[in-house]
């Protein structure tokens, strides 16, 4: 397997485990500290960006390039 497939599939997994953490009952560390010292908008905000909107970006990337190394390939 490609080793940008790898990175594609980790990084879904993360966006995965931060979006049932970000959906849970309970608040989690980083989450209440980051409401804590930018509010409750901004902090869920940096929060929403930083686990779950990159992360996504970067299983996009590394899954274009993971398929086009494999069509390069053929």
């Amino acid at each position: 397997m490609d080793a940008d497939l790898v990175k594609a599939w980790f990084a879904v997994y993360v966006v995965g485990v931060s979006l049932i953490r970000l959906l849970d009952d309970n608040e989690y560390f980083r989450l209440t500290a980051m409401k804590k010292v930018w509010g409750r908008s901004r902090g869920l905000l940096l929060h929403f960006l930083t686990n779950i909107v990159i992360p996504i970006l970067f299983a996009m990337i590394y899954f274009c390039r993971g398929i086009l190394s494999m069509s390069a390939a053929i």
